[in-house]
């Protein structure tokens, strides 16, 4: 298996507790990863850490043929990891406005913005919301426009933190429609969430958090296999 990038020896106390102690961490490439734990085993500070947002006490990185330390490699991953809290902060300002500002802040020319924009716009079925102020969407909304600002340049890694949580059905499939596009155009993917049922028809992998450590979870279940058997002999 082809891994993206490996973690090792992650080590973070808080508040005089250790919170995370994992041995190792390797990301597969161009898969999708999904990450269980009970609330308070560290599931968030590890997304935060992974993305260069929270520094360790100490922690390995072997990342582009390189082995680097958190500091020398942070300045990486935080060009190709993007985070995305469960509850995704955008800006009081249009939908296009919020999907556009991360080229801005990249440099982007404002033509080849739009042009980049528009398209998607198209990608995640959000045309029809382009010039609605952020605050006015729901949470199924608010997601999806996240995750497009989150495509738009280009991650290698892309961190959600329970991005179906307090949504309704329909929402949650729009959602995870976005997370096969995503995982589709090879952008490998880990999503940290208690809903399992709804990220394991998408998920290739299942890592489990548990005593600040990484545990391989069960293999997933075949049923689906099983099912789609059952027709092909009908």
């Amino acid at each position: 298996m082809n891994h993206l990038i490996e973690y090792r020896n992650i080590v973070i106390s808080l508040s005089g507790k250790l919170i995370l102690n994992v041995n190792q961490l390797a990301v597969p490439s161009h898969r999708c990863t999904l990450l269980t734990g009970k609330n308070g085993s560290g599931k968030t500070t590890l997304f935060k850490i992974m993305s260069g947002l929270l520094k360790p006490h100490s922690c390995s990185i072997h990342y582009q043929g390189l082995d680097l330390s958190w500091k020398q490699a942070k300045h990486f991953i935080q060009k190709d990891i993007i985070y995305l809290h469960q509850q995704p902060y955008l800006f009081d300002a249009s939908v296009v406005d919020n999907i556009a500002y991360g080229l801005y802040r990249a440099g982007e020319n404002k033509t080849n913005a739009h042009k980049k924009v528009i398209q998607a716009l198209e990608w995640a079925d959000l045309s029809h919301l382009a010039h609605r102020s952020a605050k006015q969407l729901s949470g199924g909304e608010k997601q999806r426009v996240a995750l497009t600002r989150a495509r738009i340049l280009s991650p290698r890694l892309l961190l959600l933190d329970e991005p179906t949580a307090s949504m309704d059905t329909d929402a949650k499939k729009q959602t995870s429609l976005l997370l096969q596009r995503l995982k589709a155009e090879g952008i490998s993917i880990i999503v940290s969430s208690h809903e399992a049922q709804t990220i394991e028809e998408i998920a290739d992998h299942h890592f489990h958090l548990e005593q600040g450590d990484i545990i391989k979870a069960p293999a997933k279940s075949n049923k689906i296999t099983k099912l789609n058997l059952a027709k092909k002999m009908q």
